[in-house]
């Protein structure tokens, strides 16, 4: 189109995500088909002629993909803050959503015919802001945020630093407060954003059903990804952690919970993902995507709060759904989904296949 140069942003960042899931969806085939084959009940030369070749051409050819992927959705990021920067400097205006101190506005309310809500009071003063079972997360498809901010809250709770570490990162403007001051970290650089003391409808809140200090950091993350809740509908909890907290985040696929017990208790926050529901571009390569329980939420993030050995003597972990401990209903889907899992190591890698985890010490 005359006169039109650069790229559709939010486009360039749909697609890097969606590149960034299916290098995901890669790495997990690969592993999967890896295991069967090695587990196949087949002898013989042929057997070991077809093991050497998933071994030295097809298992790295898959490999070499997913890295491609995920590399090109590096790079599609960095094009789109690029992008960004360009449009800011060819407007003379500041960018919303990279680096600026004081971003002009917020985002819009999720439903226009349903209004922000105030968020009264202090909240950095909630007495259950480190627990999980105090988040509930609306609708938003942001579980990937407030399963990687719960489980950092969570962690420094029980470090005694919680209180401590929202003193220094919210920052009321007026009293009461009629603005926050969130620092957010873009490339482990500390950026200030400032957004009105409001919470959309429909966003998260408290188990009581009330706004809380989680409002405030959703409404600061959707200003600051893009300035839109849409921005925040989809991730990876890896980046919250690291939006939070300012630490690379580590991103993992299955670990069994002898794994996840020994980084909780390095002092690292970690949290889960579900296997995704089916995807029609991939059915055709892969067909056991989907989760195991009917309890459990498909393609969903996860607060790991414990693993520990139950009365069984069976090694158990313990998470929380980011939809509150009363769980919910999938539309269209009649089995209600639990807000807490109790899973045995099987139960557990029959519906999970990835961990996120940030070191908070």
């Amino acid at each position: 189109m005359p006169g039109f140069y650069g790229a559709d942003i939010q486009q360039l960042r749909a697609l890097a995500k969606t590149m960034a899931r299916h290098s995901d969806t890669m790495n997990a085939l690969s592993k999967e088909l890896g295991q069967l084959i090695a587990s196949a009940p087949w002898d013989g030369r042929d057997a070991i002629q077809f093991r050497q070749a998933w071994d030295t051409e097809h298992r790295p050819m898959l490999h070499r993909t997913a890295t491609t992927l995920q590399a090109q959705s590096k790079e599609l990021e960095r094009n789109a803050d690029q992008q960004d920067k360009s449009s800011a400097a060819s407007t003379g205006s500041g960018d919303s959503s990279r680096g600026d101190s004081n971003p002009p506005g917020d985002p819009g309310p999720l439903d226009p015919d349903r209004p922000d809500v105030d968020v009264p009071g202090d909240v950095r003063k909630d007495p259950d802001a480190g627990d999980p079972g105090d988040i509930n997360q609306g609708q938003i498809g942001d579980c990937w945020l407030l399963a990687g901010i719960g489980s950092v809250a969570q962690t420094l709770e029980q470090q005694g630093k919680l209180d401590e570490f929202l003193e220094s990162h919210m920052r009321p403007v007026g009293d009461p407060p009629t603005h926050w001051v969130v620092t957010l970290y873009e490339d482990g650089e500390p950026v200030e954003v400032t957004v009105e003391a409001k919470s959309t409808e429909g966003g998260v809140r408290g188990a009581d059903g009330q706004p809380n200090w989680l409002s405030i950091y959703e409404r600061a993350a959707a200003e600051h990804l893009g300035g839109s809740y849409d921005d925040i509908d989809g991730g990876f909890s890896n980046d919250a952690m690291e939006l939070m907290t300012g630490r690379s985040a580590d991103k993992d696929g299955e670990l069994d919970l002898g794994s996840i017990e020994e980084k909780l208790a390095s002092g690292q926050a970690v949290s889960v993902g579900t296997e995704d529901v089916k995807d029609d571009d991939f059915d055709w390569f892969w067909e056991s995507e989907e989760v195991n329980r009917t309890d459990v939420v498909p393609n969903h993030a996860y607060v790991v709060v414990d693993v520990k050995t139950n009365d069984d003597g069976e090694k158990v972990i313990v998470l929380a759904n980011p939809w509150g401990p009363s769980g919910g209903y999938m539309s269209g889907d009649d089995d209600k989904k639990a807000g807490t899992l109790e899973l045995t190591e099987d139960e557990y890698k029959e519906n999970f296949d990835s961990v996120y985890s940030v070191d908070t010490k």
